[in-house]
């Protein structure tokens, strides 16, 4: 069983990183897979949107939209074997 933590703290736990990596996400410039995808599962869970954000005083702090949109609908990202590979790790908990 998961225990209860932070959000952010869940995603070792559960080898998400290693996943992105298995599931053929790499990058070769700009901001790393792991960041934006720990940026957007925050988003989520915050209930915030990409737009709100960037709206914010803190939008310097964060990519622009591009970087985001690019990352979510690469091509070569196979979303569905990290959906698998993690779906089968959280299971095996």
């Amino acid at each position: 069983m998961i225990d209860q933590q932070g959000s952010l703290d869940q995603l070792p736990d559960l080898n998400v990183l290693k996943h992105l990596r298995d599931a053929s996400f790499k990058k070769k410039f700009g901001f790393t897979c792991a960041y934006l995808f720990r940026l957007v599962f925050l988003l989520l869970f915050h209930q915030k949107n990409w737009f709100r954000l960037l709206e914010s005083n803190k939008a310097e702090m964060f990519p622009a939209k591009d970087a985001v949109y690019r990352f979510l609908n690469h091509s070569s990202f196979a979303w569905r074997r990290f959906l698998f590979l993690l779906s089968g790790e959280t299971i095996a908990r």
